[in-house]
């Protein structure tokens, strides 16, 4: 008999996972509105495109999609916290779903303009910030409350999925229809994502639920919590501290190196992206057979080093393939990173904190990605990319151990954050 209850009680692994009933909810709505949001950045800037031929009219279209995330991200994380996460997932993605489905109305009724455009993306993308830390906070929810590395696992393998088929179904309906009809199928996903979310079973998962402080007194209360935990200080620190170089690697470097080192032109660049998306699937659809319980931290340090060290590895070469290569080691290596840190901040936080945590995390983490990569393409026109993403190798491979050094030895106790 407890042989028996043992083999009930063991985590799936591989295709297993998908005999449950949660697990095929998330990756089917993970999969669904992270494909909506690649097609949505793709069609708007063909849409600012058609309508404007500008370069200066997409980039405002472009940040207009980008700016609520700035400015909601630590609101939502206190609203994640304070409301039920699967009620949001469902409003949030059918108001997602409501706007896109208006830009495309909009569009057959000859009313769409980019000022028109760029409200309803804001719309959108608003929405997006409030779902996702919700999500995060609700995963929790949809376990035994033990171990979160199973289902952190299945979105991070639907979001790398819908990263590599987004932009071949959005160019292939383009060229069978109207491009502003993209925002029909937009909407379609996003109400898929809705309806995973109504079908998910989210238990309760929050031990206690205080009085409500107001968004500064919630956030100081969240600050308080990190400030107790080294394991979250060094959470947030680390990914700070490598997205100052992931932001330059990726975005400006492993462009250049491909289109312009190599003489790969856009097909390298491409042939780069594609490994990079394929390493990180396949190794997120593996990450289940890995245990990580307790050791998520050492999982995502080796993520970590292993992403500096290959794309340090890159100013070694000017083949296309060795770099396409090591593309598909950083991209595998960015997939267990990433679910290993997921699984850590679960196990380091507090349920009751988990959306204003997320927030700090990913505004952070965001933030460092925006300012490298600007610095990165003044960079990159004095020097070239060979030798820069060499420093940054070399950067990452020193600064992540070293802040794990100052800050983890530090033992703080853990004490309840003052309600008074």
């Amino acid at each position: 008999m407890s042989t028996s209850i043992a083999a009930e009680q063991r985590p799936a692994r591989g295709l297993g996972i998908f005999r449950e009933h949660n697990a095929r909810m998330v990756f089917f709505g993970r999969l669904s509105v992270l494909t909506g949001d690649v097609i949505q950045d793709v069609a708007l800037i063909w849409i600012v495109w058609e309508l404007t031929h500008s370069s200066a009219a997409t980039a405002i279209a472009s940040m207009s999609s980008r700016t609520p995330l700035w400015l909601f991200s630590l609101p939502a994380g206190v609203y994640a916290d304070a409301n039920d996460p699967k009620r949001t997932l469902l409003w949030a993605n059918l108001l997602c779903s409501l706007l896109a489905f208006c830009v495309a109305g909009f569009a057959h009724m000859g009313m769409l303009n980019v000022p028109l455009l760029c409200v309803l993306a804001f719309a959108i993308s608003t929405c997006r910030t409030f779902e996702m830390p919700s999500f995060y906070a609700a995963v929790r929810g949809l376990t035994n409350g033990t171990d979160t590395q199973q289902l952190n696992g299945v979105a991070d393998t639907a979001k790398r999925l819908a990263r590599l088929v987004a932009p071949l179904l959005a160019n292939a309906i383009k060229n069978i229809t109207s491009v502003f009809n993209l925002y029909a199928v937009i909407g379609v996903f996003y109400a898929c994502m809705a309806m995973a979310g109504r079908k998910m079973d989210v238990r309760s998962f929050r031990q206690r639920q205080g009085p409500r402080q107001g968004i500064v007194g919630d956030l100081r209360e969240a600050l308080v919590v990190i400030k107790q935990r080294p394991a979250l200080q060094f959470i947030i620190a680390a990914e700070i501290l490598f997205n100052v170089a992931y932001g330059a690697c990726y975005y400006v470097f492993l462009p250049r190196l491909t289109m312009d080192t190599t003489g790969g032109g856009a097909f390298g660049y491409a042939a780069a992206v594609t490994a990079f998306g394929t390493g990180g699937l396949l190794a997120g659809f593996l990450s289940s057979h890995l245990k990580m319980h307790g050791q998520a931290l050492r999982y995502a340090m080796v993520g970590w080093l292993g992403m500096g060290l290959f794309f340090g590895l890159m100013c070694l070469t000017r083949s296309l393939w060795v770099i396409v290569a090591f593309s598909a080691v950083v991209g595998a290596a960015m997939a267990i990173q990433t679910i290993a840190l997921w699984s850590a901040l679960h196990e380091s936080c507090p349920a009751e904190h988990s959306g204003r945590v997320y927030s700090i995390w990913r505004l952070g983490a965001d933030a460092a990605i925006t300012v490298s990569t600007l610095t990165a393409g003044v960079v990159t026109d004095a020097f070239g990319p060979s030798m820069p993403i060499g420093v940054i190798g070399i950067y990452v491979l020193l600064a992540i151990p070293l802040a794990r050094r100052l800050i983890m030895p530090r033992v703080v106790p853990l004490q309840e954050p003052n309600r008074s």
